[in-house]
This record gives C-alpha cells, sequence and structure tokens, in this order.
C-alpha cells in the first residue's frame, strides 16, 4: 500500500482514523491533518447514546449469520475472553485483521495461530445458538 500523502512506494503501517488514508510517517499525518481531511460516513466513531433507540444496539447490515447484540455483549463479559486478550500476542494479531487491506486474507493466517484459534473459539462458544452444546466437547 502506498502513502496516500506522498504517493511515495513506501509501506504506510498508518491509517488516518478519520478517513482510513493510509500514510507512512508523521510529516506525512501533520499534512495530512492540515490539508482538511475528511471522515467517510462509514469509519465515523460512533456518538453517544441517544437514548433508548441507540444505533448502536442494532447492526447496520443483518444477515442470517448476523449475532443478536444480546449475545455480543456477553463477549464484554466473558472472563475467558477477558482472559486470553491479556496475551499481546493475540491483541496483536486482532490489530493486524483490524487494519487489513484483506481482512479475509488475515484471518485466516490468523486463524493457523493456536492462540487466536483458542480466541475464537471461546467467542463463538459465547454467541453460538446451540444451548445444549455442552462444555465437554473433547470427543
Amino acid at each position: 500500500m502506498d502513502c496516500g500523502v506522498c504517493d511515495e512506494e513506501k509501506k504506510g503501517p498508518y491509517k488516518c482514523p478519520k478517513c482510513r488514508i493510509p500514510y507512512c510517517s508523521l510529516p506525512c499525518w501533520k499534512s495530512h491533518k492540515n490539508n482538511g481531511c475528511e471522515s467517510l460516513p462509514r469509519f465515523d466513531s460512533p456518538a453517544k447514546p441517544k437514548g433508548p433507540e441507540d444505533s448502536r444496539t442494532q447492526p447496520k447490515f443483518v444477515t442470517e449469520s448476523t449475532v443478536p447484540m444480546e449475545k455480543m455483549k456477553l463477549l464484554g463479559e466473558s472472563k475467558a475472553v477477558k482472559e486470553i486478550l491479556k496475551n499481546p500476542h493475540v491483541r496483536s494479531i486482532l490489530t493486524a485483521i483490524d487494519q487489513s487491506d484483506n481482512p479475509a486474507l488475515s484471518m485466516q493466517n490468523a486463524m493457523l495461530e493456536p492462540i487466536f484459534v483458542e480466541f475464537a473459539d471461546a467467542c463463538i462458544k459465547l454467541v453460538e445458538d446451540d444451548p445444549h452444546n455442552s462444555d465437554n466437547d473433547s470427543e
């Protein structure tokens, strides 16, 4: 990915939090910021809660595999997930996926890491629909 500010063929490891343009260095960031960065609507940070109909409680795009928000909230309350997230390697993998130009490929590569598989399994276990699934799946 080339720098979106200086257009040099430098691998820009950074992205503007507002518009997601890649940049390679602090001078490029300052230049970008001073030249007027326009935020993209889909990347705006969530606004403060508006009340009972807070837009963060409903996903923008619902599919048959969309996990209900009640179950998603379980992830933030899970001791198992929190314990795995203490591992800096897991956090770096998640950051890499989040910042990737190809998140699907990054996720595929992450699933080769045993600690990330453990994290994914812990998340899936919390949100899957089958209430009859036992904790003893070791057959």
